[in-house]
């Protein structure tokens, strides 16, 4: 069985995650977020790391018993999250030991660059709300309440606390009256970079609020001198990070179990 290292002990595996700009992978390896698991606590040459709904696979692809206690600790901790290899042999090991039973998926990666971010439009974005709505900056209610519905559960869900979350994180909910319908959060951080969280309630769509909470999510990110990270799961969240000034870099593609009903 492969081991998980508490977050004071996750040196380790900061050399096999060196170099990546992914920053759930880097807020994993700095202790901040997620889970890893390794074959053994010293010079392991692989590693998973599970950080809310995605799953990376790191190091050098093992063979044998090796590769099944990996793909055991797969179906235990990561069944329905999205695999990152990091490389092609990651993708052949994942195609060789789940035979029919994994698909591809595209996933969109956006640039950031502060030039391309126009200041007065973001707080236009922030005004332009319709009335009655309030955009608040995340506090303990706020973090208790996106915990609460399944569809803002992602805004805060990474962090173990409110104090967890707010000493690392922080984010913008669209409130109508004292329901939350909207926000833009900290999904996952590393030092100097946050990856971005956006969600909004069915019956609140196509509104503005999430282009107004993810507004002044960036404008303090901005602030701040974070790099806030936009990587988009369907070409309507690129459209919405283009309107907020990102701009597209490429397509790439991730892999999923599927469920019983298709396979």
């Amino acid at each position: 069985m492969m081991i998980e290292l508490g977050r004071e002990k996750r040196q380790s595996i900061r050399r096999l995650c060196e170099g990546s700009r992914d920053v759930l992978l880097r807020g994993a390896a700095e202790g901040t977020i997620g889970r890893v698991f390794v074959p053994k606590l010293d010079n392991s040459s692989y590693c998973l790391v599970v950080v809310g709904d995605f799953a990376y696979l790191i190091g050098i692809p093992p063979k044998g018993e090796g590769a099944l206690d990996l793909k055991g600790q797969i179906f235990e901790t990561a069944e329905t999250a999205f695999l990152y290899p990091q490389n092609e042999l990651w993708a052949d090991w994942l195609e060789d030991q789940f035979p029919a039973q994994i698909r591809s998926h595209s996933r969109y990666a956006l640039r950031k660059d502060e030039h391309h971010f126009d200041i007065p439009q973001l707080k236009e974005n922030i005004k332009s709300v319709p009335k009655g709505i309030r955009i608040r900056r995340f506090d303990e209610r706020l973090y208790h309440l996106a915990l609460k519905e399944e569809w803002s559960r992602d805004l805060c869900s990474n962090f173990d606390t409110p104090e967890h979350f707010m000493r690392y994180g922080f984010g913008y909910a669209a409130l109508n009256g004292r329901e939350m319908v909207s926000g833009c959060s900290c999904y996952g951080v590393s030092e100097g970079m946050m990856e971005i969280e956006v969600d909004t309630r069915k019956d609140f769509r196509r509104k503005g609020l999430a282009l107004a909470c993810a507004s002044a999510f960036l404008l303090e990110s901005l602030e701040k001198g974070i790099t806030p990270n936009w990587d988009a799961v369907n070409l309507q969240s690129v459209g919405l990070a283009e309107k907020l000034g990102y701009i597209f870099e490429r397509e790439y593609q991730v892999y999923r179990i599927k469920d019983m009903k298709e396979r």
